[in-house]
């Protein structure tokens, strides 16, 4: 695998328009703002290098664009201020300010994941990405509401994981190549710091293809929910994101009974289910699809070729060949449903291969790749 992972600078952004302050961004025929206009006291006009520890280096980044990602950075403080303050009604569950913004940060990531693989298009596969075309700017109707810019910047920060994680799961997002600043700026008002409002267009375009409306949900009551497949048996079932008891899925004592099944299963069984459908599809097509972390090099950044890939993949999970061609539910009936389980049957793969690349401990490979599974220990 060759190709390098998308960049976190604004290089090769759409040129801007210089104009007043308190200009706002202007609107195509189909409704969405245009990229971002400084204000016209910035000034792009830099040296044409930098002495930096005795060497001399080209800019990287014009004053724009820092102007551009302080006000993305201020419209993000400022959610997190509206979240934070906001008064619900009296029926509302009693949340401190901190507990506020710890369940709207989990609907955030979710409606991130929805608009990246419902939007922008994901659950591609390993060998994909060497194909895609040149990097795009998102299409008028694709650019998201501020609380998924928000948690897209943030993903964007650990560069390996999101580029390894674009790879697998979000191959939209990778053939967009580096952040969209000016394009995401340009949806904040400057003085304000608030979004624009959104195009008809957009927020139909939004709600009908992730089934989230447009709007952040700055308030979150008993009555909100979301869909979530019961591990063991695969039954969906509305969760509520918050109850009285705590135990919602945005709660740290987040527990659920399965409606079908009866099984219980809290964050972990959740992590543990995630990494027993990957096994099925390594099991499945082994020269396409690879267990996570083991397909981007992390000292260079780049992918490693397939066959490492593949091998790597094969120790951790090809201790017994009996589960090959099973489902990712009959897995947790003969493997168990917690990482100490998940975690003796990796062992049996890693330690047995003391001649082949190298990989972490298995329970810390597990807790690496499947978060989820790690957050009730944690908590």
């Amino acid at each position: 695998m060759s190709g390098f992972p998308p960049s976190y600078n604004n290089i090769d952004a759409p040129a801007y328009t210089a104009g007043p302050s308190d200009a706002l961004p202007a609107y195509d025929d189909r409704g969405a703002p245009s990229a971002f206009i400084p204000a016209s006291t910035i000034n792009d006009k830099l040296p044409n290098h930098f002495k930096i520890n005795g060497q001399y280096v080209q800019p990287q980044l014009l004053s724009s664009d820092l102007h551009a990602h302080l006000v993305l950075l201020g419209a993000f403080h400022r959610l997190r201020e509206e979240v934070r303050t906001v008064k619900g009604n009296d029926t509302d569950i009693r949340m401190e300010p901190e507990e506020r913004w710890a369940v709207f940060l989990q609907r955030a990531v979710h409606r991130f994941e929805q608009w990246a693989i419902r939007m922008i298009g994901g659950e591609g596969n390993e060998e994909e990405h060497n194909n895609r075309g040149p990097a795009s700017l998102l299409a008028p109707t694709e650019v998201p509401p501020l609380d998924v810019m928000m948690v897209w910047h943030t993903y964007m920060l650990n560069p390996r994981a999101y580029y390894e994680d674009c790879i697998r799961n979000f191959q939209g997002l990778l053939n967009i190549g580096s952040f969209p600043l000016m394009q995401l700026a340009g949806s904040i008002d400057q003085e304000s710091l608030l979004p624009h409002p959104p195009s008809t267009e957009r927020a139909s375009a939004f709600r009908s293809l992730t089934g989230q409306p447009f709007e952040y949900p700055v308030n979150t009551t008993s009555e909100h929910t979301l869909v979530i497949s019961c591990p063991s048996c695969s039954q969906p079932s509305n969760v509520p994101w918050i109850t009285h008891l705590g135990d919602g899925y945005a709660q740290r004592g987040f527990v659920y009974a399965c409606e079908k099944c009866n099984f219980k299963f809290n964050r972990e069984a959740l992590g543990v289910r995630t990494f027993y459908d990957d096994m099925e599809k390594c099991f499945s097509h082994p020269d396409k699809y690879f267990l996570a972390n083991s397909i981007v090099d992390h000292q260079v950044g780049l992918p490693v070729d397939p066959q490492v890939s593949q091998a790597l993949s094969e120790i951790v999970i090809g201790a017994r060949q009996d589960l090959k061609g099973a489902r990712a539910e009959q897995m947790g009936g003969k493997l168990g449903w917690t990482m100490n389980d998940v975690e003796d049957y990796c062992r049996i793969g890693v330690l047995d291969k003391h001649n082949k690349p190298f990989l972490s401990t298995p329970r810390q490979y597990v807790i690496a790749l499947y978060p989820e599974s790690s957050t009730s220990e944690s908590s």
